[in-house]
């Protein structure tokens, strides 16, 4: 099976460890260039990114990717050994600096248009390479976020044993409320309405005992109480 035909749930070995794709992500680069990236997960949690570049007239690239997760400590440090600087707006990034003991150069900016599921976000990239072109790191500031990945080139034969995940009914029933968990909520919360106000009805309105000077008589008058929501997205 080809990589390119990877979808989410689907496993695959690399590196002889087995990894699921549990998400895709597909950026639309202005220079032309496509890319599909699967974010992927072993069966301790980690996760890593396996992307595939599409250049015209060129045979695709594979990348295997991993996120920094330390980012303030890091642009700490390039910011007190390093002086020239690439800018994206009033963000500015060395051209030149060391990472665990390879070294990158700035190589050129790509920016481009992230699509997932119905959502779509822009993205402004930084990349560099080291002087053997089989290594990568690449800052990338989103519309809320930065993110800084490494990367290694590989070779297509490196992944192996490709195989759709049959999903359990379990496992199902999990993606399905994790995908809809805001709109379940919201139904429940109005259906639970619904049901309170019905019951509030029937207990101020039905069989009422007017001598009793523990209840509140009420006029016939529809009560309501308007609410306001709002959605909630990415």
């Amino acid at each position: 099976m080809e990589i390119q035909k990877l979808k989410i749930g689907y496993l695959f070995d690399y590196k002889n460890q087995t990894w699921k794709v549990t998400d895709i992500y597909k950026i639309n680069w202005d220079d032309g260039s496509k890319t599909t990236e699967y974010k992927v997960k072993d069966k301790n949690g980690i996760v890593r990114y396996l992307m595939v570049e599409l250049v015209r007239k060129q045979r695709p690239n594979y990348t295997f990717w991993e996120k920094l997760h330390d980012i303030d400590h890091f642009l700490a440090q390039i910011n007190q050994t390093e002086s020239d600087y690439v800018a994206i707006n009033n963000a500015k990034f060395p051209k030149q600096f060391y990472y665990k003991n390879v070294e990158y150069n700035f190589d050129e900016r790509c920016d481009g248009t992230c699509y997932y599921d119905s959502e779509s976000e822009r993205v402004n990239s930084l990349d560099y390479t080291n002087s053997r072109d089989d290594r990568f790191f690449s800052i990338q500031l989103w519309d809320d976020e930065i993110e800084i990945c490494t990367g290694k080139t590989i070779s297509k034969s490196e992944i192996k044993n490709i195989q759709e995940r049959k999903i359990a009914i379990g496992d199902s029933i999990s993606v399905f409320f994790s995908k809809y968990f805001v709109g379940i909520i919201f139904i429940s919360f109005m259906l639970l309405t619904f049901a309170l106000q019905k019951c509030s009805k029937s207990t101020w309105n039905g069989n009422r005992d007017p001598n009793d000077s523990t209840k509140v008589h009420r006029s016939t008058n529809n009560y309501y109480r308007g609410r306001s929501s709002r959605g909630y997205g990415k």
